[in-house]
């Protein structure tokens, strides 16, 4: 594994944030186990490797303003973990808590992958590689305008295989998006099994470096950890992508499904 180029370097916060974003965690985890308890055929395993990255960036970074070009961005292009997605935001207050149960039922307004029909969801995602592709259109329009939002996506290890994924990076390289950062889910599996497996990735942080991306990693699922890499990656003068190392269970659960890229 390439460890990348972050610094080990946090700017000051209070203890509060870390204990509110932590006690949202564990109660959207809950909530996971209870929709995962009604509807089977979510991706359980692949919104528990995602948790604490949505979680982090909701809560301290993605600002919400009425305004599309100073407002921020957060697009789940792994769509399939939705229900993460869902968990954090009723925890938020955004969606009924209520809902949660109801996944994938007809008449529900949470389905496997999320819509825009859905409070606090940004884009619609699905087939992987196209929110990246959106990002970056987004974050491109933000800085033609010179508005100062800033636009987050979180994508898969596997997701990386997509054809698009190269176009998008290289795209945003080529536009010094400095308003895009992308945190990937490195769990290690997809949808046929392991990476390593698959296709394995290890060379994969050195090809987004050479393109012109500034590479950060961190521990998925310790939230200092998350912090560290998106305060240095605020200060990059080019797109940056976090490489966050997960668990395909999660932290602190067992789970049975091998869903997960």
């Amino acid at each position: 594994m390439v460890k990348g180029d972050a610094k080990p370097i946090l700017k000051p916060f209070e203890s509060i944030e870390i204990e509110r974003i932590t006690t949202v965690i564990e109660e959207a985890r809950k909530d996971l186990l209870v929709m995962y308890n009604y509807e089977k055929h979510i991706h359980l395993e692949s919104s528990l490797s995602s948790l604490e990255i949505i979680a982090t960036l909701l809560l301290r970074y993605v600002k919400r303003s009425a305004d599309p070009v100073n407002r921020d961005w957060l697009i789940l292009s792994k769509g399939h973990a939705a229900p993460a997605l869902y968990a954090v935001l009723a925890e938020l207050g955004i969606i009924p808590k209520s809902e949660l149960v109801k996944i994938n039922s007809i008449n529900s307004m949470l389905q496997n992958h999320p819509e825009v029909a859905v409070p606090g969801v940004d884009i619609a995602t699905g087939s992987l590689a196209q929110g990246l592709s959106i990002g970056v259109g987004i974050a491109a329009w933000i800085k033609r305008v010179g508005g100062g939002g800033r636009v987050y996506v979180i994508i898969g290890d596997g997701e990386q295989d997509e054809g698009q994924v190269w176009e998008a990076i290289t795209h945003a390289a080529a536009l010094r998006l400095d308003n895009l950062i992308v945190v990937v889910d490195w769990n290690g599996h997809q949808l046929d099994g392991s990476v390593k497996d698959i296709k394995p990735k290890d060379y994969i942080p050195f090809v987004w470096k050479a393109i012109g991306w500034k590479v950060l990693w961190a521990n998925g699922h310790n939230i200092t950890s998350l912090i560290i890499a998106v305060e240095e990656a605020l200060e990059s003068d080019k797109p940056t992508v976090i490489f966050a190392q997960t668990s395909k269970r999660g932290s602190r659960v067992s789970a049975t499904n091998n869903d997960v890229s």
